[in-house]
């Protein structure tokens, strides 16, 4: 009996109908019917071998459908709202199933039952790879960090792409099109995502897919002066690992990965960026000229000089208040110490903290426009001073759950107003904190203000919370640019114009 006359031949018919329709602009109705359909091809009675046939054809539509729901997530402030948090879930899930449909059509490649042109270890194994780069950036776009086992299988098809041919431990034995796709991966997770707003992410992850190529893989370690590097353990479910964070272990079968040449490269976009040219074709939609720029040269040292962790944290659990954004900030140290709390505060608690830094969880309230880089005052009791930080990264498993990871920046600010003097265009005085200086970091006093108010050397700084003060101050450096805020050390300049 032939497979036309078999009787399972037109299981997969209603799925085939839907993949030769068109696109639609209705994401959810698409994600439905995404989801749907995958679960049909699951069902017992549908062959291996028909779901392999389809495989290629939901990879497609997979993709294009996560393309629609891009910009929704790029848009929304974390955490997402509930219908956006059960889309992003879904849309997650039904990619890892596809990539799961790949590993079973890898096996069977790896047993012989199935030798086709399509049906090779390379071909498959990119695929695979790609779907699982949209999975991350997905994840990442929703608060949320890897799935399970995501590197474990990541790792697997990097590994698994040779052919019998060419199955040795060098990676010049690995094509290509699995080696970009990878490099993505690698290079996507380096920059740190979860501390990149969603255009950030949306954008940066266009960059890398035409990019990450010119990053190095290999199977050797470094050597002397490899801080730039980062090591991969194939049989861990764990992202690349810096060395200048961690040592590699004293194992077998670990992989080297370094974005240095990539981070040489994205200097001369800077530099376009930067200059007073025209503009390079492009541009994100959802960022200015100066706001990419600030982007590229924030990745761009993680992949020089991938940061390492300076001080242990260590697990903690007490309760602090929290009031979130400069422009909040700015008002609640505005106000008598009698109203602050009540009207512009939020209990969190302290789930661990370094000298340097805290990560803290949301109980109480209900947390709305946060993204990495904005600004957040802690205390821990009434009587004490407001510790100013700068949200490093936020992790949203649910949209009940929030967790924010924190770098210190100050123990205490001070409300001021500051206006740049620029002959060009006047512009209005905008809300700062002043910072006290930090001898141990060698700093002097800074300025914490809204993204965008640094436009010259020289600006008027006014203080009228317990007299009129005005002065002129000189900047230093611009020590700290966000999405949402940028610090600057200053000095008041003895001989103003």
């Amino acid at each position: 009996m032939s497979v036309a006359d078999s009787p399972h031949s037109d299981r997969t018919a209603p799925v085939l109908d839907w993949l030769a329709t068109e696109l639609s602009a209705d994401a959810d109705l698409e994600l439905a019917a995404l989801v749907r359909h995958l679960d049909e091809l699951g069902r017992p009675e549908i062959s291996r071998n028909q779901f392999h046939r389809c495989i290629d054809l939901l990879h497609t539509r997979a993709l294009a459908i996560s393309r629609l729901f891009r910009e929704r997530f790029a848009s929304a402030p974390l955490p997402l709202t509930v219908n956006l948090h059960r889309a992003a879930t879904r849309l997650v899930a039904a990619l890892g199933k596809v990539a799961a449909g790949y590993e079973e059509v890898l096996a069977e490649v790896r047993h012989r039952l199935v030798r086709t042109m399509r049906r090779n270890p390379e071909t498959i194994s990119a695929k695979a790879l790609e779907i699982l780069g949209e999975q991350l950036t997905i994840a990442h776009l929703a608060g949320n960090s890897a799935p399970f086992e995501f590197w474990l299988r990541a790792h697997a098809f990097f590994l698994g792409s040779r052919s019998e041919a060419t199955a040795d431990s060098k990676p010049g034995s690995i094509p290509d099109t699995t080696l970009r796709a990878y490099k993505y991966l690698l290079a996507f997770s380096s920059t740190q995502p979860e501390g990149l707003s969603g255009h950030e992410i949306n954008w940066l992850s266009e960059y890398l897919a035409s990019n990450a190529k010119n990053t190095l893989i290999r199977h050797t370690p470094p050597g002397e002066g490899g801080l730039g590097w980062l090591w991969i353990d194939p049989d861990q479910d764990t992202p690349p690992i810096s060395i200048n964070r961690r040592e590699p272990p004293a194992v077998e079968g670990l992989i080297y990965f370094t974005a240095e040449e990539l981070a040489r490269r994205t200097t001369s976009l800077i530099e376009q960026l930067e200059g007073d040219g025209p503009a390079p074709a492009g541009l994100p939609p959802g960022l200015e000229r100066t706001a990419t720029a600030t982007l590229l040269r924030r990745v761009r040292e993680y992949w020089a000089s991938p940061p390492h962790r300076e001080h242990s944290r260590r697990r903690n659990r007490y309760a602090v208040s929290v009031c979130s954004g400069l422009d909040a900030i700015w008002k609640m140290l505005r106000e008598p110490v009698s109203t602050r709390q009540s009207r512009y505060a939020t209990e969190w608690m302290v789930v661990n903290e370094s000298p340097t830094g805290y990560a803290i969880m949301q109980v109480t309230g209900t947390a709305n426009n946060l993204t990495p880089g904005i600004a957040i005052a802690i205390r821990r009791g009434d009587e004490e001073p407001w510790t100013l930080c700068v949200v490093r990264w936020i992790r949203t498993e649910t949209p009940e759950q929030v967790e924010l990871g924190l770098q210190v920046l100050a123990n205490t600010a001070k409300p001021v107003s500051v206006g740049f003097r620029n002959a060009e265009r006047t512009r209005p005085m905008r809300p700062a904190l002043v910072l006290p200086p930090v001898a141990a970091l060698g700093r002097q006093q800074a300025i914490l203000a809204p993204a965008g108010t640094y436009s010259a050397r020289r600006f008027m700084l006014v203080s009228d919370t317990q007299r009129l003060y005005i002065a002129q101050g000189r900047l230093l450096s611009l020590d700290m640019q966000t999405p949402a805020i940028e610090l600057f050390q200053y000095e008041i300049d003895p001989y103003p114009l």
